[in-house]
């Protein structure tokens, strides 16, 4: 409790916080199946080599990381970054 100048005692009121819950941006589909035609959205590799796509939540695993998804069986086979061939090797000179 607060003291006023004169030693009166005065009850000490808190104000409340407002929490504002945070909205997360819903997703939306260009074309309805967008995984299928423009490609996966994938959120970073993990130490075992898996990933999940942000828009379908497919479980993703690199076959050269590992041999199979360790949870998932049906999971897709897509090469990381690190194992994935340069574009300018493609290309002939």
């Amino acid at each position: 409790m607060q003291q006023t100048l004169w030693g009166d005692q005065i009850p000490t009121r808190r104000r409340k916080t407002k929490v504002i819950p945070l909205q997360t941006a819903t997703s939306y589909s260009i074309t309805g199946n967008d995984c299928e035609i423009l490609g996966h959205t994938l959120r970073a590799w993990d130490l075992a080599g898996c990933t999940i796509c942000l828009d379908c939540q497919a479980k993703i695993f690199c076959p050269r990381c590992i041999a199979r998804h360790p949870q998932d069986q049906t999971a897709i086979a897509l090469l990381c970054e690190q194992h994935e061939e340069p574009q300018e090797s493609q290309v002939s000179a």
